[in-house]
């Protein structure tokens, strides 16, 4: 009998991390592990690919042209090139976190009373059916399915196919074959969390006790700054710093007129890497930050911040920031700031362009750099930054740390 658990991803590089980094921690049984990547940017994909070639996982590209459901219809009809072959099918989206580190078993045994489904949870909403967040299914019924369009390529269409359908949705279709549908277990109780859908009360807390990180105090962060020709204030605000795993790359815009190299050698620092560059950019050193982005990609750094030159991190600043990471965060912002712009006036920190500053922010690694930076030219880029990240991962997964823990200079 041949297990798949096939999980769908879309260009969400951390739900990609958290889905493996939780895989090798689980009884698998066996059961194949697939990646399929439901790519929207094509240059994106070489990261997804790489991280999964590195530990053994079997990545699948495709084009993101109907979404997970887009995607089932291919490999129910035997044309997703690569998908492996298989008995029984652990459908799952990269929202849903497993709960339990026995979760293919839990399914599988569930599948011996003769059932052509388990779902993670049928619901009552607008009429009964399957949530396709998290189901096994047999190939054999796999294989006879049929969906309102060829190929579907719109969420209507996947919302046709799940529970609004004019025909006969999933649910319907399966129990029209005579057989059964069971739920794993109940829902509050599932293998599965749906972390995405809101009317779930959040498990977070209980995942993260099943599946544990490393030690925080064992973080490396990134300091990404760019400087020109002023007193670089940010060495000793991090030199200062209770937690000492840091790096601070800072980049000279142009030739310096001052001695900045001077100063960074009298630190006699090995976690500052200073770099003078031929010639100027301007703007602001957005270019810079854009190209260390890019060059810290494959580094072992667990976080990043964007920084300037002259401004100061109180000296728990990383040890706070870092602490944030407590459910599933991709990034964590600190609650005041005292900022020039406003005569060193406290500024209410919240999710809104004018109330956040690149430094204030402290990103996951992996999501910061494949994001990137999106714009080397405007003033704001710091919150088309922020703002691509929260669209893409969501308002929720920006935590907010309790203090003042930056003088924006």
């Amino acid at each position: 009998m041949k297990v798949v658990v096939a999980v769908i991803i879309y260009d969400r590089f951390y739900n990609l991390v958290e889905w493996i980094r939780c895989w090798q921690m689980c009884a698998t049984h066996d059961a194949e592990l697939v990646i399929i990547h439901n790519y929207a940017n094509e240059p994106d994909r070489d990261s997804y690919a790489g991280y999964c070639a590195e530990r053994g996982i079997k990545y699948i590209a495709r084009e993101n042209v109907g979404f997970d459901i887009g995607a089932f219809q291919d490999v129910c009809k035997n044309r997703l090139e690569g998908f492996p072959e298989f008995d029984y099918l652990l459908w799952v989206c990269d929202d849903a976190l497993p709960m339990r580190k026995d979760f293919v078993y839990q399914y599988v045994i569930r599948m011996q009373e003769k059932v052509a489904v388990v779902a993670m949870a049928i619901s009552g909403e607008r009429k009964r059916h399957i949530r396709t967040t998290g189901f096994m299914i047999t190939r054999e019924v796999a294989s006879k399915l049929y969906f309102p369009a060829d190929p579907i390529t719109t969420k209507d269409q996947c919302y046709h196919f799940e529970h609004r359908g004019k025909h006969d949705i999933f649910l319907d279709q399966v129990l029209k074959l005579g057989y059964k549908v069971v739920e794993v277990s109940k829902v509050d109780t599932a293998c599965f969390w749906d972390s995405g859908f809101k009317k779930y009360k959040s498990r977070i807390k209980e995942h993260y006790s099943l599946f544990p990180k490393e030690a925080q105090s064992s973080s490396k962060v990134a300091f990404i700054c760019p400087v020109y020709n002023s007193y670089p204030e940010i060495i000793s605000s991090l030199i200062n710093q209770t937690h000492k795993d840091w790096h601070l790359y800072l980049i000279h815009d142009g030739p310096s007129e001052m001695d900045i190299k001077g100063i960074v050698e009298a630190a006699k620092d090995p976690r500052i890497t200073y770099v003078e560059t031929p010639t100027r950019q301007g703007n602001w050193g957005h270019g810079y930050r854009k190209e260390y982005l890019q060059k810290l990609k494959d580094s072992d750094f667990d976080f990043i911040v964007i920084t300037n030159a002259d401004n100061h991190h109180v000296p728990t600043y990383c040890e706070y920031m870092i602490k944030g990471f407590t459910n599933g965060e991709v990034a964590v912002y600190h609650s005041q700031m005292v900022h020039s712009y406003l005569s060193w006036s406290v500024i209410n920190c919240k999710l809104a362009q004018g109330y956040l500053d690149c430094a204030g922010v402290m990103i996951r690694k992996e999501v910061a750099c494949l994001e990137g930076w999106p714009n080397t030219e405007a003033h704001s880029a710091d919150w088309m930054y922020f703002e691509n990240i929260i669209k893409k991962y969501g308002a929720d997964k920006f935590g907010k740390v309790e203090g003042c823990l930056l003088s924006h200079n």
